[in-house]
C-alpha cells in the first residue's frame, strides 16, 4: 500500500475538483420538533422533481434479485466468497457511473473453527467408569445444523462457533446462569452458588455474547456454553422453520466474542502494511476471550439442563424448553452425579484480509464534504437478513443515484457508499477505515447512515440516531409511501410515518432510540464524532419480545426465509431503500445541512435530568459529596446557544451569502465533534464520545454520559481510595464537552 494509498474513493477527486474557490464558496425519545432546518431548505421545482424521481427509481424487483445473488453462497469475512462479493459491489458502482470505486484491503486477525485431534469443537457429557480411558462419552452436541431448505443443501457452511474463543479442553460441573449478565452472576453468589472452576451454561439474549464470556471469566468460570432458548427465539404455538419463521430446535447462533471493536492486533490504528501489531498472546491487548465459549442448539441444551442438580430457578430465569425444569446446579443429579461436562473447543485465529469497497459520487459545489451510506457485507452463513437485506437495499439506492447521475444531476456534496468487510467479527472493516482516514473524516464528514439490516420484521420502522438527525428522519418517513397501506382501515396510513406514528408509544412524535454499538455507525460516531443514523424495519417487539429476530446468525437465515415469510414482494425492502435514498439526498443536496442542534441540546437536557434525579446522581451527591452545579449550568447554556443558533438559521441567515452558508454548515457538521474526548472513556480509550457510548456491561446498548456511569458502577464495593475522584474527573470532562459544544454555536465568534 505504502505512499500510493489514498483516501479511498475521494483521494485525488478533491484535488482535481475546481478547488477551494468553488468548493468553499459556491433506552427512546419522543418530543415536539424544534426549529427544523430541513423545513428551511424549501425545494425548487427542479429539486422536488429530483426528490420524487429518486423515490420512483427504487425498484423492489431489483432488490429481490440482489438478495437472491448475495445469499447464494455463505460469505464469511476473509473467505473467498467475500472477495467475490467485494468485486461485484465494486463493479456495480462502476457500472452505475460513480466517479470512483475501489476495494480497500486491511490485514486483520479473524477467527475460524478448527479441529482438535481431527475432531470438531463439541460439548460432551462424560460418564466415568473403570475402562482404560476412565470415562465414556454419553452424549455430545451436534457439530452442524441440518439443512432445511434448498439454499442450505450441499453448501460449505462453517459449523457453529464463537469467534476468538479460547482454545482448550475443559471439564467441570455445570452451572446455569440465565443470560450470563453481571446481575445474574451476582444473583448466583447471593444464593451461595459459585461458578469458580465450573462450566457455565447460559441463554443467548439481553446483552452482547462477548460480554457474557467476559463476565463468566471474571467470576471464575472455566468455560461458557451458550444456547438459543425457545423463550427468546420462538413464539409458543407458532411453527418453526421451515414451516414458519421461528428458530427450530436444531438452530445455533454464531457470533464473535471479541471485547472491543476493530482489528485486535492494531488497537487505535489502521491494520495497514506498516502497522505495528501486538503479539496475539501478549498481555497488552485484552479483547480476546480467555475461556472456551461455544454455542449449542436448544435440542442439545435440553439434554444437559435436564440432568441438572440444585434448586429450581426463579420464574424470571425459566426458559421455554418444553418439559424441562430449569435448575441452578452445580453439577448433575443422581444417577449422573458423578459425571461431568467437557468442552472440547478449537478456534484458529488467522491473519487474513478484510475487504471494504468504497464508491464515490463527487459533489458539485462542496466536494470536500462527505455524506456516507454504509452496510457490511460479511455474514456468518447466508445472511439473508443480517446483512444481505441491507446490502441488497443499499445497492438499489446506489443504482438509483447512478441513474440520476447519468440524467445530469449531481449532489451538492460528495456522496460515499461503504461496503464494509468483517463487521461480524467486531466492526473491523469500518473501524480500520475510520482509523486510517480519521483526519479526513474529522474535517469533512457530514453524517453517516447505516443500513445493517433493511428488514427483520414488517410491523414498524425502528430508528436509532443522534438527536440532530431526528427531524431529518421524520421528514423522510413523511415522504416515503407505506409498503402495505391495506393493512390499516379507512385509509389511516399512506406513508411510513403514518405507520410509525400509529404503532409507537411516543406522545408527540414516534420515538427514536439512542445509539450504542453493534454495527458500523459506532466508529464514525464514537471515534471521530460523525452524526449517525441506524435503521431497520422490525416486528412488534412489545408482543413478540425476540431480539433481534428469530433466525439471528443461524444457517437458516436464507433467501427462502425472507421470500416465504418476511417480504415476498420486497415492498418493505423498497421502503427501506427509499428512506435511505431520501435522507442521503437531503443531507447531500440541501443548501443548509439538516442537522438540528437545538433538538440535540434538549435531548442532552433530558439525559442530565435523568442522571441527576436518578439513583446514580443521588448517590454521587449524598455519598460522594459531588455537585452537579457546573454541569447543570453547561446544559442550560448549551440549550440557550443552540436555540439562538437555530433561530438565526431560520430567521436571520442570508442564504444567498455563500460564505455565511458555509460557516453555518461547518458549525452544524462540527457540533458532534465537541463531544469527543481525545483521552477516551475510562478503560476504553478508543471510545471517545462522552454523551453516547456503548454500555460497558452490554456493548449493544447505549449509556448516556458513560464515563460517569462506568466509574459509578458497583461503587459501594469498589475499594479504590481514588474512586470518587475518578467520578469527579468524568463529571468535569462531560461538563467541559458541553461547554465546548455551546462555544461552537456562539454567533459572535468567527
Amino acid at each position: 500500500m505504502g505512499n500510493e494509498r489514498v483516501f479511498a474513493g475521494i483521494g485525488g477527486i478533491v484535488l482535481l475538483a475546481v478547488g477551494i474557490s468553488i468548493g468553499v464558496l459556491i433506552g427512546w425519545y419522543s418530543g415536539p420538533d424544534r426549529v427544523n432546518t430541513s423545513m428551511e431548505n424549501a425545494l425548487s421545482e427542479e429539486e422536488s422533481e429530483i426528490q420524487q424521481r429518486l423515490l420512483d427509481l427504487i425498484d423492489n424487483t431489483k432488490i429481490d434479485e440482489n438478495l437472491r445473488f448475495l445469499t447464494s453462497e455463505p460469505h464469511v469475512a476473509g473467505r473467498p466468497q467475500q472477495y467475490v462479493l467485494a468485486e461485484w459491489v465494486r463493479d456495480k458502482f462502476t457500472e452505475y457511473g460513480f466517479d470512483s470505486s475501489e476495494i480497500v484491503t486491511y490485514n486483520v486477525l479473524l477467527s475460524y473453527p478448527s479441529e482438535v485431534d481431527g475432531e470438531e469443537s463439541v460439548v460432551q457429557h462424560l460418564v466415568y467408569n473403570d475402562t482404560e480411558d476412565g470415562y465414556q462419552v454419553e452424549y455430545e452436541s451436534q457439530t452442524s445444523e441440518p439443512a432445511l431448505d434448498e439454499t442450505g443443501k450441499d453448501k460449505d457452511v462453517l459449523p457453529p462457533f464463537n469467534a476468538y474463543s479460547a482454545n482448550g479442553i475443559v471439564e467441570g460441573e455445570l452451572v446455569y446462569a440465565n443470560y450470563a449478565r453481571v446481575e445474574d452472576f451476582f444473583a448466583l453468589e447471593d444464593l451461595g452458588i459459585s461458578v469458580q472452576d465450573k462450566i457455565v451454561i447460559a441463554r443467548y439474549g439481553k446483552i452482547y455474547r462477548g460480554d457474557k464470556g467476559k463476565f463468566a471469566a471474571q467470576f471464575g468460570a472455566k468455560g461458557l456454553i451458550l444456547f438459543s432458548d425457545p423463550a427468546d427465539y420462538t413464539v409458543l404455538g407458532q411453527p418453526v422453520y421451515p414451516d414458519g419463521l421461528y428458530l427450530p430446535p436444531t438452530g445455533s447462533q454464531r457470533g464473535s466474542c471479541l471485547d472491543g471493536s476493530g482489528d485486535p492486533l492494531t488497537p487505535g490504528y489502521p491494520a495497514v502494511e506498516s502497522a505495528y501489531r501486538y503479539p496475539e498472546n501478549g498481555s497488552t491487548y485484552l479483547g480476546l476471550p480467555t475461556i472456551p465459549i461455544h454455542p449449542i442448539p436448544s435440542v442439545n441444551a435440553k439434554y444437559f439442563l435436564s440432568l441438572m442438580e440444585g434448586d429450581e430457578v426463579i420464574e424470571e430465569w425459566r426458559g421455554g424448553i418444553e418439559g424441562l425444569t430449569y435448575k441452578y446446579g452445580p453439577g448433575f443429579a443422581a444417577p449422573s452425579n458423578e459425571s461431568l461436562v467437557r468442552m472440547r473447543i478449537s478456534t484458529s485465529n488467522q491473519r487474513t484480509d478484510a475487504w471494504n469497497v468504497i464508491g464515490t459520487i463527487r459533489g458539485s459545489v462542496e466536494p470536500d464534504r462527505y455524506v456516507i451510506l454504509g452496510n457490511h457485507r460479511d455474514a456468518w452463513a447466508f445472511g439473508a437478513i443480517d446483512p444481505s437485506s441491507g446490502t441488497a437495499a443499499m445497492m438499489e439506492v446506489a443504482r438509483a443515484f447512478g441513474v440520476l447521475l447519468k440524467e445530469g444531476w449531481r449532489p451538492r456534496r460528495t456522496v460515499m457508499f461503504g461496503s464494509w468487510g468483517a463487521e461480524e467479527y467486531g466492526l473491523i472493516g469500518s473501524n480500520e477505515w475510520v482509523e486510517e482516514f480519521s483526519k479526513n473524516l474529522d474535517n469533512r464528514a457530514v453524517a453517516y447512515l447505516n443500513i445493517d439490516i433493511a428488514v427483520s420484521g414488517t410491523y414498524t420502522p425502528d430508528f436509532g440516531s443522534t438527536p440532530n438527525l431526528y427531524n431529518t428522519i421524520r421528514a423522510a418517513t413523511k415522504l416515503v409511501p407505506d409498503p402495505n397501506p391495506d393493512e390499516f382501515e379507512n385509509g389511516a396510513v399512506t406513508t411510513v410515518y403514518d405507520r410509525w406514528s400509529l404503532r409507537d408509544s411516543g406522545e408527540d412524535e414516534p420515538g427514536i432510540h439512542d445509539l450504542g454499538s453493534g454495527s458500523d455507525y459506532a466508529p464514525f460516531l464514537q471515534v471521530v464524532g460523525v452524526s449517525a443514523v441506524d435503521y431497520t424495519f422490525v416486528h412488534d417487539k412489545a408482543t413478540i419480545p425476540i431480539s433481534p429476530y428469530p433466525m439471528y446468525h443461524s444457517v437458516y437465515e436464507t433467501y427462502e426465509l425472507v421470500k416465504n415469510f418476511y417480504d415476498p414482494d420486497f415492498y418493505y425492502h423498497q421502503a427501506s431503500s427509499r428512506l435511505f435514498a431520501e435522507m442521503l439526498r437531503d443531507l447531500a443536496d440541501s443548501k443548509i445541512i439538516p442537522l438540528n442542534c437545538a433538538v440535540y441540546a434538549d435531548r442532552i437536557g433530558d439525559f442530565f435530568t435523568a442522571l441527576k434525579e436518578g439513583e446514580t446522581g443521588q448517590k454521587m451527591v449524598n455519598d460522594g459529596d459531588l455537585s452537579f452545579d457546573f454541569m447543570e449550568d453547561a446544559v442550560e447554556n448549551l440549550k440557550v446557544k443552540a436555540d439562538a443558533f437555530e433561530n438565526y438559521i431560520a430567521n436571520t441567515l442570508d442564504k444567498s451569502d455563500i460564505l455565511a452558508v458555509r460557516e453555518v454548515n461547518d458549525r452544524l457538521m462540527n457540533f458532534e465533534r465537541s463531544f469527543i474526548d481525545p483521552l477516551g472513556l475510562p478503560g476504553r480509550p478508543t471510545i471517545r464520545h462522552v454523551v453516547f457510548a456503548p454500555s460497558s456491561r452490554d456493548s449493544y446498548s447505549s449509556d448516556k454520559f458513560a464515563g460517569i456511569i462506568d466509574t459509578m458502577f458497583d461503587i459501594d464495593n469498589n475499594t479504590d481510595p481514588e474512586k470518587w475522584g475518578k467520578v469527579e474527573q468524568q463529571l468535569a470532562a462531560v461538563t467541559y464537552a458541553l461547554a465546548s459544544a455551546a462555544h461552537s454555536l456562539e454567533l459572535n465568534m468567527a
